[in-house]
Parts: structure tokens; sequence; C-alpha cells
């Protein structure tokens, strides 16, 4: 019988009950708190195992990127991965880091379709040009300049100048591509659409901020040819840009 006649019977049986009673929320708090660490453990190394697996993906779609043709006439210089056919190096990288855009999320997606588009526009422009719109409607950066900036330079090569260039003054204020690489692709632009004054006047900034560096360099070449009488101009190769 409960609380029988023993006082040692009685204090032990009270002593369960008021645990029972007054630990219960403890444990129903304490299997929580426990439930939720358990839960972000195993969120921690699945969210680790997926970007160790998409790194290893885009290394190995990067891996065909970088992959150079091999001619028969430099095979004694190849060390690694190489192609005998162009097209098929691109079509196998294009597919490569599109499976990366599909099968991961985040980063790897959009830098994915980056990739893709740029591998795609050797082989079928349209697709290309596609997935550069689609990684620069993202929004995520740098890739979203980047997407531009490769979109613009495709119209360029393209004989679409006019597009190109609406494209490339938008990309003036951006904060993730050096404003020289803008200016520089610029001036070219410009040059083919016959305005020498706005070709001359992008070039000529290029070569201000800097004459030693490659972009510098090539724009001197151009400004002298739209426009050698602006040289005079330009502070010497290593004197501080004009402010």
């Amino acid at each position: 019988m409960k609380y029988g006649h023993d006082p040692m019977v009685r204090f032990y049986e009270r002593t369960q009950d008021w645990l029972q009673e007054k630990g219960r929320p403890f444990v129903i708090g304490a299997g929580g708190l426990i439930g939720l660490l358990l839960l972000y453990v195993a969120g921690y190394y699945l969210f680790s195992y997926r970007a160790s697996r998409a790194s290893a993906a885009f290394a190995e779609a990067y891996e065909k990127y970088n992959a150079p043709i091999n001619d028969g006439t430099n095979s004694a210089q190849i060390i690694g991965k190489s192609y005998s056919d162009e097209k098929l190096k691109w079509q196998e990288a294009g597919e490569a880091f599109e499976r990366v855009a599909n099968s991961y999320s985040s980063y790897y997606k959009v830098k994915g379709k980056y990739m893709a588009g740029v591998c795609y526009l050797h082989i079928d422009r349209d697709k290309g040009l596609r997935l550069l719109q689609e990684a620069a409607d993202n929004g995520e950066q740098p890739t979203s300049d980047l997407s531009r900036l490769a979109i613009a330079e495709n119209y360029e090569t393209n004989g679409q100048a006019d597009r190109a260039v609406v494209i490339l003054e938008s990309l003036l204020n951006s904060t993730y591509i050096p404003k020289q690489v803008i200016q520089l692709s610029l001036g070219h632009v410009y040059e083919k659409l016959g305005d020498s004054k706005k070709a001359a006047d992008a070039f000529f900034e290029v070569c201000q901020a800097d004459r030693t560096s490659a972009a510098g360099s090539e724009a001197e070449k151009r400004l002298s040819a739209v426009a050698p009488e602006r040289l005079k101009d330009l502070p010497a190769p290593n004197a501080p840009p004009l402010e």
C-alpha cells in the first residue's frame, strides 16, 4: 500500500512523486535542447559533405576548362588532362559546369551557370548567352557583374557593339570589376561604333590610371592610333596618377 507505515518508505515514495512532477519540465527542456543540438550537428555535417562534393565537382569541371588542346606536336609538354578536339573540350566542360549548377545551390549554382555559359559561347552561342544572363539576373556578386561583362564582350566580338556599350556603361560603377577593364572594353566598343572622341577619352582614362599595367599598355597603343596628340598629356609612366 502506498505510503505504508514505514516512515522511510513514505519519504522515498513522496520524493519520487515530487521529482516526477517537478522534474518533468526540466526533462522536456533538456530533451528539446539535445534534439536541437543533434539537428545542428546533423545539418552541419550534411552541409559540409555537400560543400565538399560541390567543390570536388567544380574542380573536376575546371580541370576540363583549363585542359590544353593536344595537336600531337606538344604531347611531351602536356601534363594532366588534354583534348584532341576543341569542340569536345568545350562541350564536356560546359556539361560538367551545368551538372554543378543543377546539383548544388547558392555559390556553386550561380558560379556553375557562369562558367557553363562561358564554355558554351564557343560551341552554342544562344545557350551560352542564356546561361550567362541567368547568372547575371541572380544578383550574386561578383558573378553577376562578371556574367554581364562576358555578355558584353561577346556582343562586341559578334558585331553588336551597340548592345555591348549599354552593358559596359552600366558596369562603370561596379565595385567588383576594375574600372580600367571596363574602360578599355568601352574604348574598343566606341572605336567600332565610329565614335573616336569617346574611344580616345576611354583609352586616355585607362592610361592615366596606370600606363604600366597590361590594360594601360594596350590602351596607350589604341590612343596613339585614334588620338596621338593626346599622348603628350599623359603623366610619365612612373608618375602617380593625375587627380
